[in-house]
């Protein structure tokens, strides 16, 4: 009974993620997901008081297994920060890449002049992420393998350019030409510039010999 409801409860989550991302937050209604979920909008009444709790329920499950996944990475002790940093950015990357509903719904409301709630839904749930990047730029900058750089508007920048260059938003697949070039080949480029911005002449790239 427990595993039929949760099952319940993640494929509305799922149906409703798809379609906040393709018709917005006042796009969607209850009734439209329940109809999309093959379900009767009082399931979803159930299992979440209003679309608000529900919408504010996808936030909470992504950021709370992004955590989660980044807490779990282990990093060799002898690891450079840089090394321990890129690791952190391959968990993030795959996240990107494998909830593109949830980033685009993200990026939509990150830059949206909507009503504010949302926003402290966002802000709250991603403190404990940015905080696990935040200690790994210090730490770098500690040691001197990083420059003396402003950490919290290097992060801003990073988030950004991850959100838009892998999540290919129109804009970015524009401008770097996205759709004709491998991933890899992007997430080199991204690399390479964190390196750049970060680093001291003296400390190499991780993948470099």
């Amino acid at each position: 009974m427990k595993e039929q409801k949760n099952h319940n409860k993640h494929l509305l989550l799922a149906t409703a993620e798809a379609m906040f991302a393709e018709n917005g937050y006042e796009g969607t209604t209850v009734r439209d997901i329940a109809a999309k979920a093959e379900t009767n909008a009082a399931l979803i009444y159930y299992h979440f008081e209003s679309k608000e709790q529900l919408y504010r329920s996808i936030f909470e499950r992504k950021f709370r297994l992004l955590d989660e996944s980044l807490k779990a990475l282990r990093v060799n002790s002898e690891a450079s920060t840089l090394e321990k940093l890129e690791k952190y950015i391959s968990v993030y990357v795959a996240n990107i890449r494998d909830n593109f509903y949830f980033y685009r719904i993200l990026n939509s409301e990150l830059f949206s002049f909507r009503d504010y709630f949302f926003k402290n839904v966002i802000l709250n749930n991603a403190k404990s992420i940015v905080s696990i990047f935040r200690e790994v730029i210090g730490e770098g900058i500690a040691k001197k393998e990083f420059r003396n750089v402003d950490a919290d508007l290097f992060l801003m920048t990073l988030f950004h350019l991850l959100h838009q260059v892998i999540g290919k938003s129109p804009l970015a697949s524009e401008l770097l030409n996205l759709e004709e070039i491998a991933e890899e080949q992007t997430v080199d480029r991204i690399r390479n510039f964190i390196h750049n911005q970060l680093c001291l002449p003296h400390t190499s790239l991780s993948h470099q010999h």
